[in-house]
């Protein structure tokens, strides 16, 4: 049993994401060479193994959603306009599921929630006991999880592409604290889940608000004192932006082992005998390189601070100016 560290550090995944990314960045390069390896759980631990340059990791906790979803039952509306997925992808997101379980990883799945409740519930879990995590997923909804002692990885067009977002990242790109994001996605709404926002009201706008007003209720109670435009555009939009809340919220009081995760930690021998036998040897060095390969050396010091460097600066400068010669040649048609 490998040893429990004082203050671990928690990798959580969003296993659906990774698996959707995995399956269509790799899918026609396996039809194309005919392999029967579970290619989607290669490309899945080789972005695992990607993103441990951010850490080093002593726990993986990978969520996935669940066949029933509360949110489609209660509001039909929410993701119905996707397209039909590829019918092979569900049998190979099933198949991951056991294949990072077998590798050693806690997988967690509860009816009823998506993969977004589930690492929101491992984020608080975490912070109750003051660990540090990371979130790794593609959803820019999991903003909102971002705070003292958590971060998001995004991955961008490519996964070494990985956009890493503390709480001063969050108010650059998006002018809102992350406590504030899904006030402000309720405003804007989510094309990519069927979901329209107050109308006129875009992401600067919505900004602007919340930072004004703090909240989506601060705002809803302030109607009289906000521009008429304003006022009559939140006025006509309150049901659906009240209902965006409802359903970007999580789902609350799910329970992660988070404890289990990190007594288990990470076994890159268990890893590789279960990658192997799938004849997925290349993911599995590579994964265990990333966790084994020596800490980064340390960043050299500081340059001294301009002051310092004036007393030797002094001795140093003449007092005769110095006249460059001419550019000739080559050299003229360089500059």
């Amino acid at each position: 049993m490998p040893t429990v560290p004082s203050s671990p550090r928690v990798l959580a995944v969003d296993g659906n994401s990774l698996g959707h990314r995995g399956f269509h960045s790799a899918r026609h390069d396996a039809e194309r060479e005919g392999t029967t390896a579970p290619f989607v759980t290669g490309a899945v631990v080789g972005m695992l193994a990607s993103a441990w340059v951010e850490g080093p990791y002593d726990a993986v906790v990978v969520g996935f959603d669940h066949p029933v979803n509360q949110r489609k039952l209660d509001f039909p509306e929410y993701k119905a306009h996707r397209a039909a997925t590829h019918p092979d992808l569900p049998g190979h997101l099933q198949t991951l599921r056991g294949h990072l379980r077998e590798c050693g990883f806690t997988v967690v799945e509860v009816e009823g929630a998506e993969a977004d409740d589930l690492l929101a519930a491992t984020v608080d879990a975490c912070a109750a006991r003051s660990w540090p995590c990371d979130v790794l997923s593609s959803d820019r909804d999991l903003t909102a999880l971002v705070g003292p002692t958590t971060r998001l990885l995004r991955p961008r067009a490519t996964f070494a592409d990985l956009k890493v977002y503390d709480e001063a990242a969050v108010r650059a790109e998006y002018g809102v604290s992350p406590a504030q994001y899904t006030d402000l996605a309720a405003l804007r709404g989510d094309p990519s889940d069927g979901l329209d926002g107050a109308t006129g009201i875009g992401p600067k706008m919505a900004a602007r608000l919340l930072r004004d007003y703090g909240s989506v209720p601060g705002m809803y109670a302030s109607l009289q004192h906000l521009p008429p435009k304003v006022e009559a555009a939140l006025r006509a939009s309150r049901d659906r932006v009240e209902r965006n809340l409802e359903l970007m919220a999580p789902i609350p009081h799910l329970s992660v082992d988070v404890d289990g995760a990190v007594a288990a930690g990470v076994d890159c021998g268990r890893l590789e005998r279960t990658l192997d036998e799938l004849r997925l040897f290349g993911p599995a060095r590579r994964f265990v390189r990333a966790v084994t390969a020596p800490p980064p050396p340390p960043m050299p010091p500081m340059p001294a601070e301009p002051d310092d460097l004036l007393p030797a600066l002094a001795g140093a400068l003449s007092p005769t100016p110095v006249t460059a010669a001419p550019l000739s040649g080559e050299q003229a048609t360089l500059f």
